[in-house]
């Protein structure tokens, strides 16, 4: 693993593209373009204004040096990782917010059931979780990420049986906060690896990349093979801002307890807290 991973070549050109869609478009039809390929690129979740208060809010935390340890043997060391976000920028905690995030949240993530009481079956529901929130600054010359799945880390075995998109143990938002393209290191994806099982293999030739305009999102399930791209351009910085919620039977990757101080916490909003774990 120590061993850089394989560049692509420069004239590399994806034979797909993954969909795009106004983040105002129906639910139903966000649900099905993710149903079917995995992940949707939504344009314009995030405004230019409020990408300009994100940068405000977190400036200060923008001034470490190369990666130090966070996700070793992933994340390359020229990036920077500014986790527990949404404690450090009132903005992207609003974002958590959105009303199409959490229509996602409701349709693939919540769990229904029934517990039984007496005699009685008491319908019975448990609502997902923010599992981590980061801001990742890809500097120049920062190799492309291994292709990875994200359910990795609940150890998640993916079988050979009929597909439901509600069975998913997490999705991602990677929202852009630059123009994102294949020269600087755009999200590397595979369109429909959510579907496959772990005997299927990703290839190099079958990916394609989340190429967007400041404020659009990549929407993914963490079935999906994907990871960052090669930073070559000089002088550049790629920004994105992540979003990744999970189960609510799950662990989360962060432990927002720790990770949202009680101070700032006593500010948000119910709905939030209850993202947090708060109930």
């Amino acid at each position: 693993m120590d061993q850089l991973p394989e560049l692509f070549p420069p004239n590399y050109k994806p034979s797909i593209h993954i969909t795009e869609l106004q983040a105002s478009a129906a639910i139903e039809e966000i649900l099905s373009v993710i149903d079917r390929d995995g992940g949707v690129i939504l344009n314009d979740l995030v405004s230019s204004e409020e990408l300009e208060s994100i940068e405000k809010e977190i400036e200060k935390y923008t001034k470490g040096d190369e990666n130090e340890g966070f996700f070793k043997g992933l994340v390359p060391q020229e990036t920077i990782l500014i986790g527990g976000l949404v404690a450090k920028s009132d903005t992207l905690a609003k974002i958590c917010e959105h009303p199409v995030l959490e229509e996602l949240r409701t349709e693939i993530l919540t769990d229904h059931g029934t517990r039984r009481v007496d005699n009685y079956d008491l319908p019975y529901h448990i609502d997902p979780l923010l599992s981590v929130s980061l801001s990742f600054r890809i500097r120049f010359g920062a190799a492309r990420q291994r292709l990875h799945r994200d359910d990795g880390t609940h150890l998640i075995e993916h079988e050979s049986k009929p597909y439901r998109l509600n069975n998913a143990a997490q999705f991602g938002c990677l929202i852009a906060g630059v123009e994102t393209t294949q020269a600087n290191g755009a999200t590397m994806f595979i369109p429909g690896s959510h579907r496959w099982d772990d005997k299927r293999e990703p290839r190099l030739d079958e990916v394609t990349f989340a190429e967007m305009k400041p404020g659009a999102a990549l929407i993914f399930l963490a079935s999906c093979w994907h990871g960052a791209g090669h930073n070559s351009v000089p002088g550049f910085t790629r920004v994105l801002h992540g979003l990744f919620f999970c189960r609510g039977t799950y662990r989360t990757q962060e432990n927002q307890f720790l990770a949202i101080p009680r101070s700032k916490a006593l500010t948000m909003s119910p709905k939030m807290l209850n993202l947090l774990g708060y109930k």
